[in-house]
């Protein structure tokens, strides 16, 4: 059976809520739902991996730590579906109801509820800042033909590159060689 997603990662800070400076250390497994950013899909291949230290200030808790999961996605130029690892980092500010007016109006904060705090905003914020905007299987790929959808890095295809519906076809007859002296 699958292991749902959880939708909140609650923490009991009760244990250092009195005491200014008291720290938790948070180190937990659970599953993740596939991540959605733009056109690219982020499918997690096993659970996530968090690694959080949570300290009480005397405002409230500050999160800091890093979240890691494999994931599969696919090449933004070739389509080759790939796996990689992301590592995320976890900041967060948790306050207790009432103490948002302390709060740097900059400074965005979730709330401490009862004895409670959800890690999940701030991971999804992690994970959000570490995903590539277009990720790629190697740096080198050199992607797919625009015009027969070829994989280039097989070889060049014998369609040969259409330029007629660029916007900057009207220029090739523009300048040529004999005009390179001007």
């Amino acid at each position: 059976m699958a292991e749902v997603a959880p939708r909140e990662l609650r923490v009991d800070v009760t244990g250092i809520l009195d005491e200014l400076a008291d720290t938790i250390d948070v180190e937990m497994e659970f599953a993740l739902e596939p991540i959605e950013l733009g056109p690219q899909r982020f499918t997690p291949t096993g659970p996530a991996e968090l690694s959080v230290l949570l300290t009480y200030t005397g405002t409230g808790i500050v999160a800091s730590g890093t979240v890691a999961v494999d994931v599969t996605t696919t090449c933004a130029r070739c389509l080759t579906e790939f796996d990689m690892a992301v590592v995320g980092d976890i900041q967060g500010l948790y306050v207790r109801p009432g103490v948002e007016a302390e709060v740097p109006e900059e400074q965005e904060a979730e709330q401490i509820t009862g004895r409670h705090i959800d890690l999940m905003p701030a991971v999804n914020a992690g994970f959000a800042l570490a995903l590539p905007f277009a990720p790629l299987h190697a740096p080198d790929c050199v992607g797919m033909c625009v015009t027969c959808g070829k994989d280039l890095a097989e070889g060049p295809c014998d369609c040969g590159e259409d330029f007629s519906r660029s916007p900057f076809a009207v220029l090739k007859d523009v300048v040529t060689s004999e005009d390179n002296d001007v």
